[in-house]
Formats: structure tokens, sequence, C-alpha cells
């Protein structure tokens, strides 16, 4: 599908002056994606499945990239496929061992454990000088960073919720008072010393995440730990309430959870499980710090209190542990525990809902998952490589109606694939602004109380706990503004550097208006940008040459013309989908 160029704003291009000050150009854009055809005819499997056409290799190589890491693949790995198209197997390992794929990897943890929310520490000694959103992220990504650990280190799955060490950065270790080195790397394995190492479960962050207030007795816990590890919700439930019941009245609660069938259905599993949560306060509220190392997020003599609370013995699902280590090798060992990893990993990756994964795909998974020894990337695999992940999209009505042929970039990918293709970093840094913020520079496709991220259509695992999947007002208007401040960025960058060190404009230098060097130029951007392989007289290039040449004779300026073009090629939808 080639991008239909003279839908851009034109006119915009003719005003002097375009820059990463001015106002992002907008632009219609094309249909996201590619049409996943080939001219030259159908392949072997779209004559077997004439329900949906399948995406060219290429394609499907960009698909993966963006789906892994985040960034388009490199001209190179383009040609490898081209050559080769079964060199794709190949090019997933390379980037199941890329940091950008560690990224992905905290993504999709947190939309299980909702814990990336931007939680504010107090600064005090020895932190007043650090920012209290910077001492909160170093401790709330506890749990993420051990997944991201466990996944690239290609530890078994199962020490998600029985490792018995932690991974944290120096101010998390700080904080906490856990042994950290201040001579060796920025990230460390360590060791819980006052409590069961059961993994993330042994995270304070996760609670203070998933409070429990009043007569909650942890179940609000025990539900978010269900839901994450096992994709048992007690919420979703068939069961009639009593609405006889008085809720506001603790005594009549507990009687009914414990004699009232309509309460029993649940609470008979639901209490045992929460039972375990004792030993984390039930209001774990960072604001209430009064010192460093903390002390509040943990108390080891509570551990037993529900003996005189619900007066359920901790157990999962009628099986006893005594601690939370035997919670999390229960967990580990419960058959669920391998299939809600093969719903997560499958909705994430498509784009679904945990209840839309089809069955017979989870079993798939679950049994790459347990038939490699619990190694996270069998799953990836399976995926990345399935022709399902390769479909584009639906030629009858029945598929169509379940089908997400177009794959939505999250705030994070946006920001990885314009720092890969640009050099562009959307920073700022409110210390000027803001006396004693201390916060340092903010990125601000990655955070939401400074930042984008919600406006850009992702989470704050709080409020909002989905990503949104389609593109709306805000996201459009954030991407163009996105787009002008990038291309403002490498277009200095590139004119003024050397050649070899240039990231997008290799061909050009500032003053050249040579048709054919231009044309040749965004052969080559069109390429890097959207993987597409054009001649220098196709009708795309015909377009961008028009949309470059308007701009240049309206200003005089090839500076102003290529921060025009720019704009608008980082800008169509063909950026945000995939």
């Amino acid at each position: 599908m080639t991008l239909d160029w003279k839908r851009l704003l034109l006119a915009a291009a003719l005003v002097p002056g375009c820059s990463a000050e001015g106002t992002a150009m907008g632009t219609d854009g094309d249909e996201a994606g590619s049409d996943g055809g080939s001219d030259d005819g159908e392949s072997e499997t779209d004559t077997e499945d004439a329900e949906v056409e399948y995406l060219e290799p290429a394609d499907h190589l960009v698909r993966i990239s963006m789906a892994l890491r985040g960034v388009r693949p490199s001209p190179d790995e383009l040609d490898r496929v081209a050559a080769a198209p079964e060199v794709i197997a190949d090019i997933v390992e390379e980037y199941l061992v890329d940091p950008r794929f560690g990224e992905t990897i905290r993504e999709l943890h947190n939309d299980a454990l909702l814990v990336g929310t931007e939680v504010q520490f107090p600064q005090l000694p020895p932190f007043e000088d650090v920012g209290s959103f910077t001492l909160g992220h170093s401790v709330m990504q506890g749990p993420l960073r051990l997944a991201e650990y466990v996944v690239m280190e290609d530890r078994p799955y199962t020490e998600l919720v029985t490792a018995d060490y932690a991974i944290v950065d120096e101010l998390a270790a700080s904080i906490q008072a856990l042994p950290y080195d201040p001579g060796g790397p920025e990230l460390q394995t360590t060791e819980w010393t006052d409590r069961p190492a059961a993994g993330v479960l042994s995270d304070a962050a996760l609670y203070v995440r998933h409070r429990s207030n009043g007569a909650n007795y942890h179940r609000g816990r025990a539900n978010a730990v269900s839901k994450a590890f096992l994709c048992h919700d007690f919420l979703a439930a068939d069961v009639e309430i009593d609405g006889s019941v008085d809720l506001s009245d603790p005594e009549a609660v507990n009687e009914a959870v414990t004699n009232n069938p309509a309460c029993v259905a649940c609470h008979q599993s639901l209490d045992p499980l929460a039972s375990f949560f004792w030993g984390y306060p039930g209001n774990a509220n960072p604001n209430q710090i009064p010192a460093y190392p903390v002390t509040q997020l943990y108390d080891a003599g509570s551990v037993d209190r529900w003996q005189t609370t619900t007066g359920q013995a901790p157990a999962l699902f009628g099986k006893p542990a005594d601690d939370m280590a035997g919670l999390g090798q229960l967990i580990a060992d419960d058959a669920r525990f391998s299939s809600c990893a093969a719903r997560r990993f499958y909705a994430f990756f498509h784009q679904v809902d945990l209840s839309e994964v089809p069955s017979e795909h989870i079993s798939t998974l679950q049994a790459a998952l347990v038939d490699s020894g619990f190694d996270a990337k069998a799953i990836v695999r399976e995926i990345m490589l399935s022709d399902e992940f390769r479909v584009s999209h639906a030629l009858e009505d029945e598929p169509a109606e379940t089908l997400v042929g177009f794959k939505k970039a999250r705030p994070s990918q946006l920001a990885r694939l314009f720092d890969d293709l640009t050099g562009f970093r959307w920073q700022t840094n409110v210390d000027a602004l803001v006396n004693n913020f201390n916060e340092g520079d903010i990125d601000l496709m990655r955070t939401n109380t400074l930042g984008f991220a919600v406006l850009a259509g992702g989470t704050d695992a709080f409020f909002v706990e989905r990503p949104s999947s389609t593109v709306n007002t805000t996201s459009s208007l954030l991407v163009r503004t996105f787009a002008a401040e990038a291309a403002s960025y490498v277009v200095e960058h590139d004119l003024v550097e050397s050649p070899e060190q240039a990231r997008l404009l290799t061909l050009v230098d500032i003053g050249n208006d040579d048709e054919s060097t231009i044309r040749e130029q965004l052969v080559s951007l069109s390429r890097r940008i959207y993987s597409d392989e054009l001649a220098t007289d196709d009708e795309a290039i015909d377009d961008a040459w028009a949309l470059w040449s308007a701009a240049y004779q309206g200003s005089d300026d090839s500076v102003h013309a290529w921060k025009t073009t720019l704009t608008a090629m980082l800008q169509d939808l063909r950026i945000v989908y995939y």
C-alpha cells in the first residue's frame, strides 16, 4: 500500500520556518499498515484459507519487530527476508535478546500486575534531593524488573512467583534496606531478609498498588493475585448476591461469608487466599513513611492476623500452605498458571481481551511453555511465527468480527520508534519551572502525571487499566506534535553532520535541490520508515517530491522543506499501526 501524499496539508508546507517550535502539520493519512497482499498472486497459505489474507514476509517482519521491540526492522533485515523468508525465525531469536524486548516484557506484565503507577515517595533523608516520583518509580518497578529478568535471562517462568531473589537499583535497595553492591551494575539481584521469598508476591510494591482497607481483609489483594496469575476473577463469578446483608456492618458481613450460601460460594476460596497477605499493611501508603529505610511495608508480626479476623487458614483453592513462599509454589504448580500465561501473552501481542483468546491457542501456547521447561520465550516464538499473527485482514464477514488486523503502537513503542529513527527523545526538565522538584528529565511518552502516556492511548495502571487500540482526537494530535518535534530534531542533526553520522538524510546536504537526488533520498526514507521497496518514479515518490518541492519553492529553504516532508511522513497512520 502506498501513501497518498496529496492528502497532506500542502498549504502548511508553504509556510516558511516550520520547526519543532511551530504547529505540527496534520494529515488524513492513508489506511494504516500494509494490505498484506501481493499483486503477483496469493501465497500458498492464502489459497488454503480463503477467509483471510496474510501479510507478505516484509510486512510480517515489521509486525514482529514492532511487537517485540517497538522499532522497524533495519534495511539489512528486510534484505535478508526478501532473499529468504524463512530467516524470519532467526531474526526473531535476535529480537528476543534485544534490550528493547525487555521493556515490552515489563509492559506486558504491568497489564497483569498494574504496579506501574506513578506513586510519590517522600523526599526524606538521605534522599532530600531525589524527586518523589523518581523514588516511587524505583520501588514500584520491582515486580516488573523481576519479570523482565526471568524472561530475558531464560529463567523458568515459575520464578515469577517462586524466585528467592529480587531485582533492584540502588535507590530501591536503599529504601528497603536490601543488600546492594555500589560498585556493581545498576540493576542487581538481591534477597529479602525479613520475609519469605516468593518472586513478585514478596514485593511490597504489589501491595502499595493493591491496598486493602477496613474490613476488606485483603480480599481485593487476593483477587488481584488470582486474576494476574491464574486468570480467575472472583468478581466475574456467576453468583446471586443476597441483598439483605448489611454491608456496613462488619459482624453481619463476617456472618454472611461464613454461613450465607450466596456468599460462601466465593468466600470459601477467596478468604483463605486473602489470609496469605496479612504481613503487608492493608493501607500501605507511601505518604505515611516517616523515615528511610522503610520498615512499614512489611510486618512479620501480623502474618497470623487471619486467626482473629476471617478465621480462614491460608490456602489456595483448598490447598494449604504455611506462608507466601508456599503460596507461590502452589500457584506455580497450578495448571491455571501456565494456561493464564499463555492467555496473557496471546492477548497482549494480538491486542485482544483475555476473554477473547481462542481456547485452541491457549492449549497450544500452554504446551509450548510447559514443554520448554517454562521458558516464556517459547510462547513468544510460537505467537510471532504463527499463521494467526501474520493475518492482514479478513475476506469474509465472520472472521472480520473478531480479527484485529492492525495492531496499534503503544506510547512506549512510539517513543522507541522515534528514538530509533531520529534520535529524538521527547523529554522535558521541570526543575527549571518548579523549584526543588528534582525529577531530572521527564520522558513525556512514558509518564502520565507530567507526561502524555494516557493521552497517547496508554495506561496509568490505576484509573486507566487498559490501553486504547484505536486512534482518537488526543492521540492524533499528540502524534502530530511528536512527529514535528522529531522531524525538526533529525533534520537539524543530519544536515550539519557527515553522511556517516546522519540517521535519515544520508544522501542530501543543505542547499541540495537536485530532483534526482531528492527522489533517491525519499526512496531511502520510505524504506527506513515504512519498510517499502519503491522506485524513484513510483507514484508515492512523485507525491513526496511534490510536497518537498512545494515547501522548498515557498520558502527557498531546504531545511524547511525536509522538516515539512519528514513531519508528514512521521505522522502518517502507518507509524501508529503495524
